[in-house]
């Protein structure tokens, strides 16, 4: 289960971490439904970035790139990097491609405690503090997170070592 916002939105921005009592220096990251879409928000992809995306997008991996300073990914700063990733749910793909906004995620839990996995505990937890929209498709969860891989360099820094390894 994850929560997203609109990252042009800084009050959205503000809202999210303060719910999930999400400290400022941990930003949030673009939840994308193609290569073309991300581009609007960072500076140029290197190729060996573009290259991890032909192999593992849609997928569990996170890639930070420099941006454009054009979205909140945290209440006090557009940021100077920015992490992308498509998920590996064609509904959810279609449903981002849909709204065609900038969607910044995170998952659906108070910081330094466990993900909220089901919609049930979104409601218990969440609700009175959110507005959400249930997804009607069942996504399969893994509890090993995502890869998260700095490409704002020369050369891929793992960050987090997750689901698929690099």
């Amino acid at each position: 289960m994850g929560l997203g916002i609109n990252g042009l939105d800084q009050s959205a921005t503000e809202n999210l971490f303060r719910i999930k009592k999400r400290e400022f220096d941990k930003p949030l990251y673009l939840l994308s439904y193609s290569i073309s879409h991300i581009l609007e928000y960072v500076n140029g992809i290197p190729d060996y970035a573009y290259e991890l995306m032909k192999k593992y997008f849609p997928g569990p991996l996170t890639l930070i790139l420099r941006c454009r300073r054009t979205l909140w990914t945290t209440p006090l700063e557009r940021g100077d990097t920015l992490g992308v990733r498509i998920p590996a749910c064609k509904p959810l793909i279609n449903f981002l491609a849909y709204i065609d906004l900038p969607i910044l995620n995170t998952s659906a839990n108070v910081s330094h405690h466990p993900p909220l996995l089901t919609k049930e505990d979104v409601e218990k937890y969440l609700s009175s503090e959110i507005f959400y929209v249930p997804f009607e498709y069942n996504i399969a969860m893994s509890n090993i997170p995502s890869t998260i891989v700095d490409c704002t360099g020369d050369k891929p820094i793992v960050l987090r070592k997750g689901v698929i390894e690099i």
